[in-house]
């Protein structure tokens, strides 16, 4: 692994790969897990924490690249930010994704944890943009932090602005924003709108301009009606496992759990914990700490996790298809 001579400070893990790649820097940290192939970093400061993937992509800045637990960061994307770069835990960037574009001393971009950014989106990093948690971005998205070409001086219009997208928006395929817009929190968008203002929380706005739709129904939804849609993603995931991973598995349902079962292993969704066995994956809305301190468990309210079981993983991954992003401590 090529690295700069300029390099004062290097701690790689041996758990760690770094394959083909270039690392230019004074100071380098890459945790355990961590893999990197084909890769090109040049900043003061890189930052790889544990178990993130990167292949075939380059990342630019003068500032700290810090790239955060369980990312994955696709072939032929590019990040360039002046000021600084971070990505949270357990984001995705997909191929081809273009992050830069003419930059300045306010060039930033910051992504929280459990984003997507699929193929071909376009961000642009004159200034700032800083991107909450759960956020989806759909391909081929642009956000653009300047807007500028005709001469200024000649009544031409320009800015220059930072974009925020808060928590748990949804960005659909095509969609453009333009600089100085803020989308709050929970914001759902139609595909191919253009953002010109920014957007209140809880709304779904779509069109050209984009102008608010509905105030989105946020109230809780009953267990019952929780239990229904658990009941049909159990049900996908089965036919899932069965036919594409080609896992042979045996369904087992009736009013209160859905247990499937891989040889000696068994994914069981429960309301009321009956007829548990040793070794299950228990899957619910709530679970009692009794429970967790006996079995392997994904709790769907908290969305939080315990296990290491490769079944258990595959669901987890499956529940993403679901907007359902479990947290687990024991994925590795």
């Amino acid at each position: 692994m090529p690295i700069s001579d300029s390099t004062i400070k290097t701690e790689i893990s041996r758990s760690a790969e770094v394959i083909d790649s270039n690392l230019r820097s004074k100071h380098i940290v890459i945790e355990s897990g961590a893999k990197l192939r084909h890769v090109d970093i040049t900043a003061k400061k890189i930052l790889l924490r544990s178990n993130s993937i990167l292949t075939g992509c380059k990342i630019f800045s003068d500032g700290v690249v810090d790239i955060g637990n369980d990312v994955i960061i696709k072939e032929r994307t590019i990040i360039n930010a002046f000021k600084s770069i971070s990505i949270g835990d357990r984001t995705i960037i997909d191929r081809e994704v273009f992050v830069g574009g003419m930059q300045s001393e306010k060039s930033q971009i910051g992504v929280g944890n459990d984003c997507v950014i699929l193929f071909r989106s376009y961000l642009n990093t004159t200034r700032k943009i800083l991107i909450g948690n759960g956020v989806g971005i759909g391909g081929y998205c642009l956000i653009f932090t300047h807007s500028a070409w005709q001469n200024a001086l000649e009544g031409n219009s320009y800015k220059f602005a930072d974009v925020k997208i808060k928590d748990n928006a949804w960005l659909p395929w095509n969609v453009t924003v333009l600089p100085g817009v803020i989308i709050n929190k929970d914001v759902t968008l139609g595909s191919g709108s253009v953002i010109t203002k920014s957007l209140p929380a809880s709304v779904f706005a779509a069109g050209v301009p984009a102008k608010v739709i509905q105030k989105k129904d946020c109230r809780r939804l009953s267990v019952d009606y929780k239990h229904a849609i658990a009941l049909e993603i159990l049900s996908d995931f089965q036919g899932y496992a069965l036919h594409y991973l080609k896992l042979k598995n045996v369904a087992v349902k009736n009013s209160h759990s859905f247990a499937i079962t891989f040889g000696s292993k068994r994914l069981i969704y429960s309301l009321d914990f009956q007829n548990v066995k040793r070794d299950d994956v228990i899957i619910s809305f709530r679970i009692p700490p009794k429970i967790k301190h006996r079995y392997d468990w994904i709790e769907l309210d908290t969305l939080n996790a315990n296990t290491g079981e490769n079944i258990a993983k595959h669901f987890i991954l499956f529940l993403r298809r679901y907007g359902i992003k479990i947290k687990s401590s024991k994925m590795h």
